[in-house]
């Protein structure tokens, strides 16, 4: 599934494209299969463009993607064996959607169409020059919805292969973790050994004082915590002393607001504060030390009410399922009826002529 999330995201940004296939010729379709019908070749552009972008990403660093090893093939043979693969799974989504009856709600039919029209209204004039083509592009957000429709059909509440309720549970008491926190930024005085402390106050005129290193306000914080004091009453001393600082609209007596709810691999947190954290039991307080700062931190129960849980089913879902059905869709793909590949197309949209795009 790794593959269609890149080709999602890619979609998603306007950088796939799809090419008319009455201005192609013979090369309009790239995809027949048996007696049903013909795949449109505007989805292998697409396609193309996004394994093209995604090989940028993998061969990070390379002279020529083309010609760089990417898992244990040249650039181009990838992008080319990616693109056709991506195409097979868009047409065994489509064709598995409808082999269940599923079918777009009005809400996402709507929203791909403003999203289209929002895109053509200001890149469209560029891209019909180009020979992009509006319906096909459409189709291909369209199929980005199916295929995650599909994947809630079967993983999502009520799905005959829907994670259980422990399975939830235990995956988000072993990976999560809940948190308060004060950080500390780091200055001049955590940077001196102690002779050289000594040192600059013994310089200082006469009533002048050395601010207090990070280290040891975090220390201060935590003897008042450990005295029993309460996290939020320090963290609104910390705010009142820095209001440029808080975000707009912030509400320190918002429920919630200053508690964090992270899993262990969210590379969005430094990852000392991640790791030490989820090592700390429940009530504990601990001074972490990352980079340029020092957090106080404050482990807090995972889930006391239930609700949290709720809030990163959907999160859960994709890392528990996700594999899975990449695996059925697989299996959707080899069950195929027999497809004839147009060559023509394959050979008009090359990887080369990709690069010159």
């Amino acid at each position: 599934m790794k593959l269609k999330k890149v080709t999602a995201a890619l979609l998603a940004a306007m950088l796939t494209m799809g090419l008319s296939g009455c201005t192609l010729g013979s090369t309009s379709w790239i995809l027949r299969y048996g007696d049903k019908g013909e795949l449109p070749a505007g989805i292998y552009v697409q396609n193309m463009m996004a394994a093209y972008n995604a090989a940028g990403y993998y061969a990070l660093g390379a002279d020529d993607v083309l010609t760089a090893e990417i898992e244990g093939k040249p650039g181009k043979q990838w992008i080319e064996d990616t693109a056709l693969e991506l195409t097979k799974e868009h047409l065994a989504a489509e064709l598995k959607f409808a082999e269940l009856g599923l079918s777009l709600t009005e809400e996402e039919k709507t929203s791909v169409d403003n999203m289209v029209d929002s895109i053509w209204e200001v890149y469209g004039e560029q891209y019909t020059l180009s020979g992009i083509n509006k319906n096909s592009y459409t189709r291909s957000l369209e199929n980005t919805i199916k295929t995650n429709n599909l994947f809630l059909h079967y993983y999502g509440e009520g799905g005959e292969k829907a994670p259980t309720q422990q399975e939830y549970q235990d995956y988000f008491s072993q990976n999560y973790d809940r948190t308060r926190f004060v950080s500390y930024p780091k200055n001049k005085v955590d940077a001196m050994t102690e002779e050289e402390r000594q040192q600059a106050a013994a310089d200082l005129a006469e009533g002048e004082e050395l601010p207090k290193s990070a280290l040891a306000q975090a220390e201060e914080t935590l003897a008042r915590l450990e005295a029993g004091e309460d996290m939020l009453v320090i963290i609104a001393e910390v705010e009142a002393e820095n209001p440029d600082e808080l975000p707009e609209g912030h509400n320190h007596d918002e429920a919630g607001v200053h508690e964090n709810v992270i899993h262990v691999e969210n590379t969005s947190y430094p990852e000392e504060y991640r790791t030490q954290s989820h090592s700390m039991a429940v009530g504990q307080r601990q001074i972490i030390e990352s980079g340029n700062y020092y957090y106080v931190v404050e482990k807090l129960e995972l889930d006391p009410t239930g609700e949290v849980l709720e809030q990163y089913k959907n999160e859960i879902l994709t890392t528990l399922k996700s594999d899975e059905f990449t695996a059925l869709l697989e299996q959707w793909v080899a069950e195929l009826p027999e497809l004839t590949i147009n060559q023509k197309t394959v050979e008009a949209f090359s990887a080369e002529k990709m690069k010159g795009r």
